[in-house]
């Protein structure tokens, strides 16, 4: 096999595991002599160990000599674990091949040039535009100061979200929803509305598939979740909420007791929740990537602030006529002044289809 087949290997691994590490990136690591692998990994959750120690240790002492195929940079500094490159050299590494430099301040070429001083062959930039695709979450988080943000919708044909009654069970079929909760585990967070809380009562989990579930994050004005009077799953610890001044008191002190966290922000001239202002606190907190799965206002809202990198539209063969609308509480007054999206790429599922867009 050649450099780019173990390199697309690598980021196999790492994107197999996408949402799984956060914060930290997912890497992909491969070990090669002689045309054998001797070691493949990816990241462990934050806190393990990193892809590239992983792998050399499958490796063992066989490692000498050999090449490592990474992903992104390998790290030079000590944070919750010792440094890659300490491992990669007292392995005796020949060749470490890299797709993409990290391009956060602590690391940003060190460890290359680290690894360069000892001897080390280094080779920068293999498949790298790949690699930026599946590290986009780090990169967007890493130079924007803000999560990468996702928005998800399954609609009708007409693009409908639920009918008029509100009923939205189901309106895509199993594949489709498999193929919403692998999204939900590579996301950081999940976000939805108040009123599809109080709606729907839903979990925001991927119970569906294999994966880690994200920390959910309600947008709630008034925190209205909290002064429902009844039992929600969304109304429990590792919840936070964002909401405006117009929260009453009682509201807080009921969202408290639930045990979920409030954060007070900005409030729009419509009264919503600042969007600019949710996302620059989100990224101050760490947060790496935002999926946004409803209700359609909260969707309209991150489209009308131009805040969102991908549109993850599942569309079924079906017909609601006057339902609720994928994307609510937005529009232009011409078809010139619309934005317009760019199609990525198509997929179909069972009876429906997947088509992902980014703005143009």
């Amino acid at each position: 096999m050649s450099d780019v087949q173990w390199m697309r290997e690598a980021l196999r691994v790492a994107n197999s595991g996408t949402g799984a590490t956060y914060p930290n990136p997912c890497v992909g690591a491969v070990v090669v002599k002689r045309g054998r692998v001797l070691g493949k990994a990816r990241s462990d959750v934050t806190g393990g160990a990193h892809a590239e120690v992983r792998a050399l240790a499958m490796a063992g002492r066989a490692a000498k000599g050999a090449t490592l195929y990474v992903t992104l940079e390998p790290c030079n500094h000590r944070g919750r674990t010792p440094p890659c490159v300490d491992a990669i050299l007292g392995a005796g590494v020949a060749r470490v091949v890299v797709a993409i430099e990290d391009p956060a301040p602590h690391v940003a070429g060190a460890g290359l040039r680290r690894l360069q001083d000892h001897g080390v062959t280094v080779e920068l930039g293999l498949l790298a535009e790949r690699a930026r695709e599946v590290h986009r979450h780090y990169l967007h988080h890493v130079a924007r100061g803000r999560p990468f943000v996702t928005l998800k919708c399954a609609t009708s044909i007409d693009g409908c979200i639920a009918t008029a009654s509100g009923d939205s069970k189901w309106i895509t079929g199993a594949p489709a929803r498999r193929s919403g909760h692998r999204l939900r585990a590579q996301h950081h967070a999940i976000a939805v509305g108040a009123a599809t809380v109080l709606a729907d009562d839903p979990g925001l989990d991927v119970r569906l598939v294999r994966g880690v579930s994200p920390d959910p994050v309600v947008f709630d004005p008034r925190l209205r979740v909290a002064s429902a009077g009844r039992p929600l799953q969304l109304l429990r610890p590792g919840v936070l909420y964002l909401h405006t001044e117009r929260a009453s008191k009682r509201a807080r002190a009921a969202l408290a007791k639930a045990g979920a966290e409030a954060l007070e922000l900005p409030a729009t001239a419509r009264g919503g929740v600042d969007i600019e202002a949710a996302l620059d606190r989100l990224g101050d907190r760490g947060v790496r990537s935002l999926m946004v799965e409803g209700g359609g206002r909260l969707l309209g809202a991150f489209v009308a602030a131009r805040a969102w990198q991908e549109l993850w539209m599942y569309r079924a063969p079906l017909v609601l006529g006057e339902g609720r609308p994928a994307i609510a509480g937005v529009g232009w007054t011409s078809v010139g002044d619309a934005p317009r999206l760019e199609l990525l790429r198509t997929r179909t599922l069972g009876a429906d289809q997947l088509c992902v867009y980014a703005p143009l």
